[in-house]
């Protein structure tokens, strides 16, 4: 497990939030403004399931989107994963800079403060799973430190809650640093080595319920048609997904 006070710095940021206005005002919105304007923007031409970028009357490049088994419904993506996103993503995931979580919580409430009404259905707002025992890829739970961090801007506004699924065992990474593994090994690691892994430890706490999940970066849909499919099976009515950063269409 790594021992986060060692390496919790405050990051440069997005225009080095060292320096911003967060200090004396202490909204969220401050975060997700400024992280507007030096992010990419998902177009407003883009896929309505998976925010993929496309031509005005196009299909989506995403396969999965058409997949009768798909099992979530709708991903939404903050920025895509370009630039200073994904410089920032790298930085907390790989170079284990943990300070970005603060950051990330804050854009993420930002975002959900942005698009209210759109979001104000769901029942429970939960991180994508991740395993930190023995084996595991990472020391420390990025998704749940990103909601944790959300929680403590927004403790009442927005329904976050923990642990509705986890994941019992390491898996294969479907990406490292730099480069990232074919399609179809991609979704033979999910359909098999995640499948098994996930587990919904009480499934009263699903059931009937819409649940939004939240992921760092979305790519196809391997990774949330399983936590999707583990909900919907375990009674959830609806399973959607927010994220930092949707990655470009890369063609496989």
């Amino acid at each position: 497990m790594i021992d986060l006070a060692k390496l919790d710095r405050p990051p440069a940021g997005f225009a080095a939030c060292a320096n911003c206005a967060y200090r004396d005002t202490g909204t969220a919105s401050i975060c997700f403004a400024c992280a507007s304007e030096h992010t990419e923007a998902v177009p407003a031409e883009a896929c309505g399931i998976c925010d993929l970028p496309k031509a005005t009357g196009d299909e989506c490049g995403n396969f999965v989107c058409g997949w009768p088994d798909r099992y979530f419904t709708r991903v939404r993506a903050i920025s895509m994963r370009t630039g200073q996103m994904q410089w920032a993503i790298s930085r907390y995931k790989y170079d284990r800079k943990p300070g970005w979580r603060a950051i990330f919580g804050r854009i993420l409430v930002g975002f959900l403060n942005e698009h209210a009404e759109e979001f104000a259905g769901y029942d429970a707002i939960t991180p994508s799973p991740s395993y930190i025992g023995e084996g595991a890829t990472r020391p420390f739970d990025h998704t749940r430190l990103v909601v944790e961090a959300a929680e403590i801007e927004e403790p009442i506004a927005w329904p976050f809650q923990y642990d509705l699924i986890v994941k019992d065992a390491a898996t294969e990474r479907f990406a490292k640093k730099g480069s990232v593994k074919p399609w179809h090994e991609r979704k033979e690691i999910a359909e098999g080595q995640l499948r098994r892994a996930l587990r919904v430890p009480d499934p009263s706490l699903v059931a009937g319920r819409r649940i939004l999940v939240f992921d760092d970066v979305f790519t196809e849909g391997f990774t949330i048609r399983e936590v999707a499919k583990a909900m919907i099976e375990a009674g959830a009515i609806e399973v959607s997904e927010v994220v930092l950063a949707r990655q470009p269409f890369r063609g496989g």
